[in-house]
């Protein structure tokens, strides 16, 4: 389980869809990322996060078309329930993106609201 210092709730997250400082990750198969999504989230699944947040800025940006996080960046992985987002942030964190958090209630949670 996520520390709880580390996770963030459903009206947490109305706010950070507004704040373009925050980077907010889903971590589900491209699939059911296109069958629904938080709002500003981008896709990139679980499986590879390690491998996508190692990258080169310029790598990265080819792969995702987005720019790569700075490890000083807030970035709030989230899932379908909780799961793999959980994952995905002890993953940040060893690699260094200390202020990562996770969406505990995930989809699920953001799609009953």
């Amino acid at each position: 389980m996520a520390d709880p210092a580390r996770v963030v709730k459903f009206y947490d997250m109305l706010k950070y869809i507004h704040e373009p400082t925050k980077v907010i990750i889903d971590v589900r198969n491209p699939d059911e990322f296109k069958e629904g999504n938080i709002p500003t989230s981008k896709n990139i699944p679980v499986g590879v996060i390690r491998e996508a947040l190692s990258m080169t800025e310029e790598v990265f940006k080819k792969t995702y078309l987005n720019e790569k996080p700075l490890e000083s960046a807030e970035i709030i992985f989230y899932c379908k329930s909780g799961k793999r987002a959980t994952v995905a942030l002890e993953h940040a964190l060893e690699l260094g993106y200390s202020k990562s958090k996770v969406y505990i209630g995930s989809y699920d949670d953001w799609s009953t609201h």
